[in-house]
């Protein structure tokens, strides 16, 4: 049976138009009189590989639906990965700076995701049949419904930035030097529109995590085919980012944003031993300065 991905997320299509306003409610007013005010933006689905894009002067977003599908399969991913991970550092001796979660990924087929995720960054293909498909009606606190708030979370940031296209009147056809600069400006735009108000507890702690789920999918397309002049580097784009999650150093956000991009991009690397998820953090983000070179 062929199951294409435009197929298999229109049902995520859905409710995708509202994952801006509900990863900071209580900007939802803001946005929505002060951003968008009498004019509406449309979100349309588009063919091809995993790509989004704004044409600010039609007030559109396109979001292809191998988009969809390769950042709903990383989100499988980053669920189970750091699900498994923080049981496994919690059950381990204190100190112990490695532990084997490979098995019980194995078992959830993990890889398999991040791979279908990786290659509809090149091109569409259909959904392979032994991955799950997502399950809209999921009950909540269920893993099946943790994955679908993974993904609107991630989403909400890719989304926000490409509104502060549209906010910002940024103009499509200019040269590539201005285009980046205008890259940058819409990455502040959704840092800091999801984490301004967001407090200090674990709202923020959410709401980081959800910016580095989506700095993962980045990384996980520049690891494919390029991003091409236009856009500056994931790695330049992620060093400003987190400039804005001022988060403690027993972060639980961080701590799992550094699980995910240790198993997903340096999974071989055996790690040194950590006194915080701090220490952690910093120390997967100087490898990934090491495997994504500017």
């Amino acid at each position: 049976m062929t199951r294409t991905t435009k197929d298999i997320v229109e049902p995520l299509f859905r409710e995708a138009k509202k994952a801006p306003f509900r990863i900071a409610p209580e900007r939802e007013e803001e946005l929505s009189r002060e951003i968008f005010g009498a004019n509406k933006w449309e979100l349309n689905s588009a063919e091809g590989e995993a790509q989004l894009y704004a044409l600010p002067q039609d007030g559109t977003v396109s979001v292809s639906n191998a988009a969809m599908a390769s950042l709903w399969n990383l989100s499988f991913a980053a669920f189970h990965i750091m699900d498994v991970a923080t049981r496994a550092r919690r059950a381990e001796p204190s100190g112990k700076t490695f532990f084997d979660v490979g098995r019980e990924l194995s078992q959830l087929n993990v890889r398999a995701h991040v791979d279908y995720a990786r290659s509809l960054c090149s091109v569409d293909k259909e959904w392979p049949d032994e991955l799950p498909l997502p399950n809209t009606s999921a009950k909540p606190n269920t893993a099946e419904w943790r994955v679908n708030n993974i993904f609107y979370g991630a989403l909400s940031w890719i989304l926000l930035h490409e509104i502060g296209h549209l906010h910002l009147k940024h103009e499509k056809l200019i040269p590539a030097d201005e285009r980046i600069r205008d890259e940058y400006a819409a990455d502040e735009f959704a840092t800091k529109w999801v984490l301004d108000d967001a407090g200090n507890g674990l709202l923020r702690e959410f709401r980081v995590l959800m910016v580095a789920v989506a700095f993962a999918w980045l990384f996980l397309k520049e690891a494919g085919p390029g991003t091409g002049k236009d856009h500056p580097p994931a790695i330049v784009r992620f060093r400003e980012a987190i400039e804005h999650f001022e988060v403690g150093a027993r972060s639980v956000g961080i701590e799992c944003a550094g699980y995910l991009f240790k198993a997903i991009f340096d999974p071989a690397t055996p790690p040194p031993a950590f006194d915080t998820p701090s220490e952690q953090f910093d120390w997967v983000s100087r490898r990934l300065e090491e495997l994504f070179p500017r």
